[in-house]
């Protein structure tokens, strides 16, 4: 049976400048060994400082969703690596989660069933965030990892459109591939969007804790397109069904699936999909890193 879904989005800044001494030894002080060790492999301090405030985000925004505290979470790890609460804490917390990062932003999506049930099951769920780049060459990647309907319908737009529309797609592709859990084992050429039935409308962002406390927080409106449908090939390069109504042209359309797209400023667009569900929420925050740790100091 499906059910309705809460999902929240954290957009993350990682500015290493706000990583300092004291945030950087609490947010290994929530860190298993595992986890510090992946982070101190990597060599550049640039990247160790964000590979910490990543792990650190996550924890600590899991944390403002449940009783558990930020080094309390355990994860597992599915087949291509994709990351899960374990068992016994998905069952404690009823928590879906995934997350992205490019660039400057890092992107927390928390999934939450609306209705207390002990015996819900995991939804399909994947979020991705994607910078715009200029030197990206757009079409020698067309042919490879897009569905020909993809192709045709970003060709029809004008020249200045086009690559827009290529990291809108691309986004909603990762986000797709990640709710499957399943990585390059999923063509990325099996499945199709098609923006013909989304609709606009603004989703409130709001602004993460000023330092002055007399400062009023405004939210900020996201251009957001929902309901952009989610179609199968027959030519599934997987062994998955083809799900809804198929039509002469070996299309089909994906039953429960919901999937939306934003830009978060003119640069960076986020993509959101969900399997297994009728009606989700969506609500979004700026959540800046010492926000966040001012909580646990």
């Amino acid at each position: 049976m499906s059910e309705s879904y809460s999902i929240n989005l954290y957009f993350c800044p990682l500015t290493i400048k706000a990583c300092d001494s004291q945030a950087s030894e609490l947010l290994k002080s929530w860190l298993p060994e595992d986890e510090l060790i992946k982070v101190d492999r990597y060599i550049k301090q640039e990247a160790k400082a964000q590979g910490l405030m990543v792990r650190g985000y996550l924890r600590g925004i899991l944390s403002r969703h449940s009783d558990l505290l930020p080094n309390e979470w355990c994860f597992e790890y599915g087949d291509k690596g994709k990351p899960r609460l374990t068992d016994a804490q998905f069952e404690q917390t009823g928590i879906d989660f995934n997350l992205s990062h490019s660039g400057a932003w890092l992107l927390v999506g928390i999934c939450v069933p609306k209705t207390a049930n002990n015996e819900l099951d995991a939804v399909e769920f994947g979020v991705d965030i994607e910078r715009c780049r200029s030197t990206t060459n757009i079409h020698s990647i067309l042919s490879h990892y897009f569905s020909e309907p993809e192709k045709r319908a970003l060709l029809a737009l004008p020249e200045a459109l086009q690559r827009d529309r290529f990291f809108d797609l691309w986004a909603l592709k990762e986000s797709y591939i990640k709710a499957k859990g399943l990585g390059l084992a999923l063509s990325l050429k099996s499945f199709a969007f098609d923006f013909s039935t989304a609709v606009k409308s603004s989703l409130p962002l709001q602004l993460g804790q000023s330092d002055s406390p007399q400062a009023v927080i405004k939210p900020v409106g996201i251009e957001l397109n929902s309901q952009i449908q989610l179609n199968l090939l027959n030519d599934n390069q997987i062994d998955e069904p083809v799900l809804g109504q198929k039509s002469e042209d070996g299309i089909s359309a994906a039953e429960n699936w919901q999937c939306v797209l934003g830009h978060l400023d003119e640069d960076y667009r986020f993509a959101v999909s969900v399997g297994g569900c009728d009606k989700l929420n969506l609500n979004a925050k700026q959540m800046n890193l010492n926000e966040l740790l001012t909580v646990y100091r």
